[in-house]
């Protein structure tokens, strides 16, 4: 079954408040020594999404819609772009809190929602790209290389 997309037509969610908050996924564990051991408790975990939508009244009805009907009362999973450090990238997500539950108006024809959200599984740069990154605009033959002249060349 294909995955619902946010619909195109209405905009983005607004910055002010946008935050991405990653669930804990770890264990920490306070020793008698004063030092502390830390480990992975599981290797996915989603992470929150805290949104606003500005929207004027013809897209707040297209919202209200888009909610109630295409996401079976905001309980369905869906597709939208989500703004990370690496630009607009869709995701997988749903509703934590209903949106239409926190909506108020700003103006006569501008309403505003609120919600926090579930990405289920936040993409981030694999390995290989994140030391591409890292030796960028080297590749890691010519970082090799470097590392091996400055060895070379090093005085004691």
């Amino acid at each position: 079954m294909a995955l619902i997309k946010y619909p195109a037509e209405l905009p983005a969610p607004q910055l002010d408040g946008y935050v991405l908050k990653k669930v804990d996924n770890r264990i920490r564990t306070e020793m008698a020594s004063g030092r502390a051991r830390q480990r992975r408790r599981f290797a996915r975990v989603p992470t929150e999404l805290s949104v606003k939508w500005k929207l004027l009244a013809n897209e707040a009805a297209i919202f209200e819609g888009f909610v109630t009907h295409a996401l079976s009362d905001a309980i369905a999973w869906f597709s939208a772009e989500v703004l990370t450090p690496q630009g607009l990238i869709p995701h997988k997500m749903r509703f934590i809190t209903h949106p239409l539950s926190d909506c108020r108006p700003l103006a006569p024809r501008i309403w505003e929602y609120s919600a926090r959200m579930e990405i289920e599984d936040r993409i981030v740069l694999t390995e290989e790209q994140t030391v591409a990154g890292l030796l960028d605009p080297n590749t890691l033959q010519q970082f090799s290389r470097g590392v091996d002249r400055a060895v070379d060349s090093y005085q004691e």
